[in-house]
């Protein structure tokens, strides 16, 4: 009885810590002087890192995968939650017209297998928001 506690307790702790690093977002600052904006890290394991992006209707969104390693991808979530693009299923680049006012996030993350065996690759994201052309 005294181990089933023990392996409850550790797996609290495990769930727990997968939760906030899943649930850490990292909000993505365009430039003064335009609207681009670049960040880049390093994924590894089953961690998913996300960047929040403010997005306005009546704008372009684009966002633009690079890494080294082809077992990285990306998805966007609109405000809601629903994803509405994933790199793993579609080309590298994400090009959107917001349906609604809010905060998009965009999650980078590893193929299974390779999350699985706690592989780690750097990545970097292209960030661009543009008016849409009236008429």
């Amino acid at each position: 009885m005294r181990r089933m506690g023990g392996v409850l307790v550790a797996a609290t702790l495990l769930l727990g810590h997968a939760g906030y690093a899943q649930a850490h977002q990292r909000t993505v600052h365009f430039r003064t002087q335009g609207e681009e904006a670049t960040v880049a890290g390093t994924v590894e394991g089953e961690e998913v890192v996300q960047y929040k992006v403010p997005a306005k209707v009546g704008q372009f969104l684009l966002v633009g995968g690079h890494a080294k390693s082809a077992r990285v991808s990306f998805w966007v979530r609109d405000p809601g939650g629903a994803e509405v693009y994933n790199s793993k299923v579609q080309n590298a680049a994400y090009i959107g017209r917001p349906e609604q006012d809010g905060t998009y996030v965009v999650g980078v993350f590893l193929r299974k297998a390779d999350a699985a065996r706690g592989q780690a690759a750097f990545f970097r994201l292209r960030f661009s928001r543009r008016l849409l052309p009236e008429g």
